[in-house]
């Protein structure tokens, strides 16, 4: 039998499959080829983004200086935000941060290496929808960073927006280990989102939230990523990183509120507050009255700007 299609019985008619088991799972995930670890960029250019006085003109020109971080640059905006469209596709370094501004330029070149890895990876499937998934995993990493910066918590070499960024890698990694799996358990609508976490459980063994984290650290990223990777649709699980979790979570759900879903199609549900969430909970549970309007009127303004971002792309 094929490692990823459905038993055929005596009679030709498909018996319900069964979940995979670890084993299989852990062999061909360790098949996929190796992310590298997180890199950052040079030191020059970090302090040019962490002062208040640097000018778009002053980082380009720093850019411009290293032809490998150019190219990097115009690449990710271009991919990211423009796709296949040459019409649009942005030719200046200079363009690029202005579009993109200075923590967004920030942001990508310090998850480049990872960017650029994930995207190789892409290429081993013909199929995978790399547009949607790329809307959503950018706007949930540049919302897991807003709605942290809400709390006390503080995480460094960017870990929160990777970890945001990163929280759908196992779809991609189904996508490529096990690609009938993938389309069996995608191509259609869902009544609720968790919907798809119950199909990959119980076609594939593991859900994608596991997927990724296994992935992740079996090639040696930071704890804090691969639990808060592994626990973002049940964050109260999380023994260590449990704010980061959350706040994956809710990003995760608000994204998906916007219309900007990833590969999850829902036919029936209504979103569900992310004020109901698990996650929220955790992050604000402990707030009064006056905090919690302070914190919900930052997060409709932040949710207003990621949306028209986000929309513009594609």
């Amino acid at each position: 039998m094929g490692s990823d299609d459905s038993e055929i019985d005596r009679h030709g008619s498909p018996e319900v499959p069964k979940p995979l088991s670890d084993f299989l799972l852990i062999e061909r995930i360790n098949q996929c080829p190796k992310l590298a670890s997180l890199k950052s960029i040079n030191e020059t250019l970090n302090d040019l983004l962490d002062s208040e006085d640097s000018f778009v003109a002053q980082i380009a020109e720093v850019i411009r200086l290293d032809p490998s971080l150019t190219t990097r640059v115009l690449d990710l905006v271009n991919s990211i935000f423009f796709g296949s469209k040459d019409e649009k596709r942005i030719t200046g370094v200079e363009e690029a941060s202005i579009f993109l501004g200075l923590n967004r330029i920030r942001e990508l070149i310090s998850a480049t290496p990872v960017i650029e890895e994930i995207m190789d990876l892409g290429k081993n499937s013909q199929t995978f929808p790399w547009t949607d998934y790329w809307r959503h995993s950018i706007g949930t990493a540049i919302l897991t960073r807003e709605i942290l910066s809400m709390t006390d918590q503080q995480f460094e070499e960017e870990a929160d927006y990777v970890a945001g960024l990163l929280h759908n890698l196992g779809k991609l990694i189904l996508a490529i280990t096990f690609p009938v799996l993938f389309e069996e358990i995608y191509q259609n609508k869902q009544e609720r989102s968790g919907d798809f976490l119950l199909m990959e459980k119980k076609i594939v063994g593991w859900d994608h939230a596991k997927i990724g984290a296994y992935y992740l650290w079996n090639h040696h990223i930071s704890d804090e990523i691969v639990e808060a990777i592994h626990w973002h649709n049940e964050p109260s699980r999380a023994e260590t990183h449990q704010h980061l979790a959350a706040a994956i979570q809710v990003a995760d759900s608000i994204i998906c509120g916007i219309g900007v879903m990833g590969l999850n199609r829902h036919s029936g549900e209504t979103q569900q507050e992310h004020s109901e969430l698990e996650g929220w909970k955790i992050l604000f549970g402990d707030k009064n009255e006056q905090e919690m309007e302070t914190i919900e009127n930052h997060l409709e303004s932040t949710i207003e700007r990621v949306s028209q971002t986000l929309h513009g792309i594609l």
